[in-house]
This record gives C-alpha cells, structure tokens and sequence, in this order.
C-alpha cells in the first residue's frame, strides 16, 4: 500500500468517528481546530493523547491560558525524559458558569452561579520498538497513560462554595507512526470512569467528561512545512513558512479557529482564536531547551539537513 493510499484511508476512518468538543487545550491544538490526537508532539499531549509525549526529546515546560467572557481557565503541563519512560505532569484548573442557574440551589438556599474543576494528571509513554525489536520498515509504536485526580466545587454569587466531589480516572491511548510522514493516535479517555464527581446537570467540563475516544491522523507535505490533523469532523493544518514561525488554521465541531506560533531559541508563544458569538482567545507560552539528541524516525535515523517540520518546537 503506498503512503498516498494509506494516508487517505487514514483520514477517512477519522471522518467517520465523532468528535468530541474539546476547549480546555493549549493554544497549538485550538488554532488548528482542536484535531491533536493524531499529532501530539509536545507537552500538550499530556492532556490529549499521553502515548505522544514520548516524541518531545527533552524536557518541556507550557503554560496555557484561555480568555473568554464569565470563563477562567489555566493549563500547566512539563514534560521529562527518564529511564521509565517519558513522564509528564500537567494541571487543569477552571471556572465557568453554570447553566439556567436559578434551578441549582445550594446548602445555603442561594442559587449556584459557578462551578470549579481541579485537575491533576500524571501521564508515562513508552516507545515499544525500544522494548520489542522488530524491523524498521515496520513503524514506530508508542503506548501511554493518563491518572487523573479531579476535584470540583460549586459557588455562590456572594462568593459562598460547597464541594462538587472529587475523582480518579484513567486515560489510555497509543501513538503509530507507520512512516516520518504519517501519524495515528488513538486515545481512551476517562477509560475508568470513576462516579467521585456528583451527578449535577448543566455541566460539561472535558474533566467531567464520561468515556470517550480521540482517534486521529496527522501528516506531512510540501518538503514537510506543512502539517495536516484530523479527528473526527475536526480538521486543521500548521504553517512554518520559516524557521520559528507557524500559522495554523482549523475547523472545529461549531467554528473556525485560527492561530498563530513564534519560537525563539526554545522559547515559544502560541496565539489561537475560535470565531464564536463570544471570541475566544488562547494563549500559551513554553520552553523546551534544544537536544543534541537524534531520535529515529522509521527506518533511518533524522538529518542533519532533514526538511523541518512544521512545529514551532525547536528541532
């Protein structure tokens, strides 16, 4: 089969599969509708798709923000590479509105105005060629996993909170790579469903979210400066016209989003914006130190004059 045929298979396995609204991400994946399962090649897989971390060669710090009307939200996650494994901790914590909140009515006999999510991920990825060895023209296989300990609380509009419950979940997922220009992530979120976090209607934080699968593919074209994503019916590409700089641009479940990323020396900002009634705004910013090392890409190892790809991590 060649990559042509295999790559269009790919995408159409992925158009088949619904998608999931997903807003609680860094400013990379949002600018390109939010399709990252399949790419999850830096630290903003730890809230994605674990399996991916494994890609990100040295250790990476990113912190993310979204700016939007009567909505907080931050996202901090680092990655490290260690004798076990790739090992990422990533944080979660926001506060949003809650729904027809006249009919939520809390210990205080006041009507509940918004709830809090906390949530803390532990995340390991292992590549299985390093374990299991097999010919290079067979692909490279990574594996992932995802604990999860969430806790939630319910406020007030005089600024009084009761505890909303608190959780352990489970996310497992997987990244293959087939060849250097194809993708396919597979991730199983909240995979063990724990009921810690009480039944309360109108919300729908992506901690809270039930069982769900991300299944994506992601690819490379045009001398590898352009990449593609997709997941379900969310679709995006990535830009590097020059060394340090991406545009992206993306479709999301109910709209477009666009972004922009600038990377200096490891230092990155990335900017996204979802064109909703009520813009949308992302912002985050990372550090990844440049490595010497040269990792291997299916059958051969990377470079040194190697196209770059089209993230805006240093190579």
């Amino acid at each position: 089969m060649s990559k042509q045929t295999f790559a269009l298979l790919a995408i159409i396995i992925m158009l088949a599969v619904p998608a999931l609204a997903q807003e609680n991400l860094g400013a990379r994946p949002m600018g390109m509708g939010g399709a990252f399962a399949g790419l999850a090649d830096d630290a903003n897989a730890i809230f994605i798709n674990p399996a991916g971390i494994y890609q990100v060669q040295s250790e990476a710090v990113l912190v993310s923000t979204r700016l939007s009307e009567g909505r907080e939200y931050t996202l901090i996650g680092g990655v490290e590479n260690t004798p076990l494994g790739a090992i990422g901790i990533g944080y979660v914590g926001s506060t949003d509105p809650i729904i027809s909140a006249a009919s939520l009515i809390g210990w205080d006999g006041e009507a509940l105005t918004r709830y809090s999510t906390q949530t803390l991920y532990v995340s390991l990825a292992r590549e299985l060629n390093k374990e299991i060895k097999v010919s290079d023209n067979m692909g490279v296989l990574s594996v992932g996993a995802n604990v999860k300990f969430s806790s939630r609380k319910l406020g007030t509009a005089k600024g009084l909170s009761q505890d909303g419950g608190s959780n352990i979940d489970l996310d497992l997922a997987t990244v293959f790579k087939p060849n250097s220009d194809l993708s396919l992530g597979l991730s199983l979120q909240n995979f063990f469903s724990g009921d810690g976090l009480k039944d309360i209607p109108n919300l729908t934080t992506v901690e809270e979210r039930k069982s769900a699968v991300l299944l994506g593919a992601s690819g490379k074209i045009f001398g590898n400066s352009v990449t593609w994503v997709v997941e379900g019916t969310e679709l995006g590409c990535e830009w590097q016209p020059v060394r340090g700089l991406a545009i992206r641009a993306g479709r999301g479940l109910d709209c477009s989003t666009a972004g922009l990323g600038i990377n200096l020396g490891g230092f990155g900002v990335d900017y996204a914006y979802l064109d909703k009634a009520e813009p949308v705004h992302y912002w985050s910013v990372s550090i990844t130190p440049k490595t010497e090392s040269n990792p291997t890409v299916v059958g051969k190892a990377i470079a040194q004059n190697e196209p770059k790809t089209a993230s805006v991590l240093p190579e």
